[in-house]
């Protein structure tokens, strides 16, 4: 915040700042929150790193990229980095905010992935201003400068930023009609999260972790592998199962138990289903039977 900047704010301004010459993909250079006096005028001026602010209150006038705007209760605006802005506080019920100041290698893709693309300085959001609040909150408690501090500064950073992409509502929409990543990305997720988790997750865990609803993501699941998600769960346990009978001495049970199955005879039974042989007899037969079923 500019000097200039500082001798114009009231007693409800609450501030802390650091070194705008940091390095990383993000990093908090400010945060803070004001009741704003009401006509209190910033700028006109050049503004390094990107301001994102969250309205808890009021209205303003927001001056930015050759257009006026009108921000208010309910929406956040950026002041992005090396571009002229102007804002001002409404006369009658001027706008009391919050807002972080970031910068990085990766603060215009984060600022673009919560909305605010080429010519778009406010957005909606669908969360409580208050929730932002909170998160500034959390920053003032810790602001000695140490590198602990920062680390901590910097994972509520990365929730706000969050927090604001999540409920944008430019960006819920564009949500609906277009995926974030390739069909293969996610079901490569899919199998990589089930190959690592698949003796304590569920189907409903892996759509969870995906993000779609189950119906879309088990149809497109079957289509690119040829195999339900139900099935290749089964597989990984069945896989590992398999290596655990031929390569350790580990008891039936306790096999059963490390691959997902509290039930010892259902693992069995499911097992010969499988391989048409018990788990015992795969064992002893050092792997050698017949194709599963």
């Amino acid at each position: 915040m500019k000097a200039i900047d500082t001798a114009k704010r009231n007693k409800h301004y609450r501030c802390l700042e650091y070194d705008h010459d940091q390095k990383g993909d993000i990093c908090l250079i400010a945060c803070g929150k004001e009741r704003c006096d009401p006509g209190v005028d910033f700028g006109p001026e050049v503004r390094d790193c990107y301001h994102l602010h969250v309205i808890l209150s009021g209205s303003g006038t927001l001056y930015a990229g050759g257009k006026v705007f009108h921000p208010h209760f309910g929406q956040m605006f950026l002041l992005k980095d090396g571009e002229e802005v102007r804002y001002t506080a409404d006369l009658e019920n001027p706008w009391r905010y919050c807002w972080v100041t970031y910068n990085g290698t990766e603060a215009l893709k984060i600022s673009e992935e919560i909305g605010f693309t080429e010519g778009v300085y406010v957005l909606d959001t669908t969360a409580d201003p208050r929730d932002f609040f909170e998160f500034v909150n959390r920053m003032h408690e810790k602001p000695e400068m140490n590198h602990i501090n920062d680390l901590r500064r910097r994972g509520i950073l990365l929730e706000f930023l969050a927090h604001a992409m999540e409920s944008s509502e430019v960006r819920l929409q564009r949500r609906t009609v277009k995926k974030e990543y390739s069909t293969e990305v996610y079901i490569q997720r899919a199998i990589s999260f089930m190959d690592m988790n698949y003796a304590t997750i569920t189907v409903s865990d892996v759509v969870a972790y995906i993000g779609f609803t189950r119906c879309y993501f088990t149809t497109l699941f079957r289509r690119h592998t040829g195999v339900s998600l139900q099935e290749y769960l089964i597989q990984c346990r069945f896989r590992n199962s398999c290596r655990l009978l031929l390569e350790t001495d580990m008891p039936i049970q306790q096999i059963a138990e490390q691959v997902g199955y509290d039930d010892t005879a259902a693992f069995s039974k499911a097992f010969k289903k499988t391989y048409r042989v018990s788990p015992s007899e795969y064992r002893a037969a050092g792997g050698h039977t017949s194709n599963p079923s």
